[in-house]
C-alpha cells in the first residue's frame, strides 16, 4: 500500500509529520473534513507541556471519538489534519513541531471511520449549520488563537459564498431562508475583519466590510472596524463618514476616541500638506 499512503507525510508549513508503522488494511477511504472517526492513542504524548488538548493531555492510552471541525485548541486542530491523512487500520508515529523547534510526539491508530460526508452532498440547510458551527468555533478561539479563528471564519465563508445571491434561497424549497444565510455571512465577514485588523491588513478589512455601504442598518462592530481600517490607511474623510453612520456616536466611548484620533491626524495631515506646497512654491 506504499503507493497510496506512502511511508511518510509532511506538512512543513504547519510543522506536521507522520511515519507509517503498520497497516491492517480495511479500505482506501480517508477521513474527509466532514467526518467522525474512532482512533486510539498508543502511548503517552511526549513534550506536550502545558499546551491544551482534549485528546493528548490526559497522558492516557485510550480510544477516542473525534468529529472533524470540532477542535478548539491548536494541537487538536493539527490532530484533525493528521488523522485526515490516515487509512482505517493504519498506525503511525506523529509529530507537531512548535515555534520554538520542540517536537510533540505521539503514536496514533485510526480504528475506523464512523461517518464520512462530502461537502458537495450537503443541502443548503446542512451547509448553513456547518458554517454556523465553524463560525462559533472561530469566536471561541479568537481571543487566544486568532490565526486559528481566522481559519474557521474563512472555511465558514467559503461554504456560504457558493449560495450567492442569497435571496434565491427559500425556506420551503431549500430548508433555509436566504435572509438567515446572508445574516450569518455578514457576521462572518465582520469577524474576518477583526482578525485582519490584528494583522494590520487594512485593505482587506475594507474589502470584507464593503457591505456596510449597502446595508441600511449595519452592526456597530462592522462600522467601527471599517472606520478603523480607513483611519489606519490615512483616509480620514472616509473614516469620519463611516463612523457618522452610527447615531449619537459621540456618546459611545470607542467611537468618540476614534473620532478624536481621526480629527487630530486629519489636522496634522493637512498641515503637513500645506508645508509641502509652501516649500514647492517658495
Amino acid at each position: 500500500m506504499d503507493w497510496y499512503i506512502g511511508e511518510e507525510w509532511n506538512d512543513k508549513a504547519r510543522g506536521l509529520h507522520k511515519k507509517v508503522l503498520s497497516l491492517q488494511f480495511q479500505n482506501l477511504e480517508k477521513p474527509l473534513a466532514i467526518s467522525t472517526v474512532l482512533f486510539h492513542i498508543n502511548n503517552p504524548c511526549e513534550n506536550l507541556g502545558d499546551r491544551p488538548s482534549k485528546y493528548l493531555e490526559r497522558n492516557e492510552i485510550q480510544q477516542h471519538i473525534l468529529e472533524m471541525g470540532s477542535a478548539l485548541t491548536p494541537i487538536d486542530c493539527y490532530l484533525e489534519l493528521l488523522l485526515q491523512q490516515f487509512l482505517p487500520g493504519e498506525t503511525s508515529v506523529c509529530s507537531i513541531e512548535t515555534k520554538s523547534g520542540e517536537r510533540i510526539n505521539f503514536e496514533l491508530k485510526l480504528e475506523r471511520i464512523i461517518s464520512n460526508t462530502q461537502v458537495e452532498k450537503l443541502n443548503a440547510a446542512e451547509v448553513y449549520s456547518l458554517a454556523l458551527r465553524y463560525k462559533e468555533n472561530g469566536v471561541s478561539m479568537f481571543k487566544m488563537y486568532p490565526k486559528f479563528a481566522f481559519d474557521y471564519f474563512s472555511r465558514s465563508a467559503k461554504l456560504l459564498i457558493s449560495y450567492k445571491p442569497f435571496d434565491k434561497l427559500d425556506k420551503k424549497e431549500n430548508g433555509i431562508d436566504g435572509s438567515e444565510v446572508e445574516t450569518l455571512f455578514v457576521q462572518i465577514q465582520t469577524n474576518l475583519a477583526a482578525c485582519l485588523l490584528q494583522e494590520k491588513r487594512f485593505e482587506h478589512v475594507i474589502y470584507h466590510t464593503e457591505f456596510v455601504e449597502t446595508q441600511d442598518n449595519p452592526s456597530e462592530k462592522s462600522i467601527y472596524r471599517r472606520a478603523l481600517a480607513f483611519y489606519n490607511l490615512k483616509e480620514f474623510e472616509k473614516a469620519q463618514q463611516t463612523i457618522e453612520r452610527v447615531p449619537n456616536y459621540e456618546e459611545k466611548r470607542e467611537f468618540a476616541k476614534l473620532q478624536e484620533n481621526i480629527a487630530a491626524s486629519w489636522k496634522t495631515s493637512n498641515a503637513k500638506y500645506k508645508q509641502v506646497v509652501q516649500r514647492m512654491f517658495s
